[in-house]
């Protein structure tokens, strides 16, 4: 059981962050990123759900955040009690989805 367990585990580091691209995982700080990223989020119309600030009825905005765990959602999609956000993956590049998580990564914990 614990050799089983211990395979998983060893498994997951070297497999299970396969979803994004770690190695290349740009500076999301950098203002023109985020610019961009805010471009696209009007663009691709997230506004519709999140509000053009980030803060609507999905709020971005005042949360703990990890990019890796952004860029996902953004790549795959997620469903939360019944909410259904759509997967941009194919849609757009992973330079494109790395740009989008810059803004929201810019727009959490900001005050209101």
């Amino acid at each position: 059981m614990m050799y089983r367990l211990v395979l998983v585990a060893i498994a997951w580091i070297f497999i299970g962050d396969a979803a994004y691209p770690q190695e290349d995982i740009p500076n999301l700080k950098d203002p023109k990123m985020i610019a961009a990223g805010h471009d696209l989020f009007l663009e691709k119309q997230c506004a519709h759900c999140h509000g053009e600030d980030g803060r609507g009825g999905v709020n971005l905005a005042h949360r703990d955040l990890d990019p890796k765990g952004v860029f996902q959602s953004i790549a795959d999609g997620r469903e939360k009690r019944g909410l259904r956000m759509p997967a941009w993956r194919g849609v757009m590049t992973d330079e494109e989805i790395w740009k989008a998580t810059a803004y929201v990564m810019s727009i959490s914990h900001q005050e209101k």
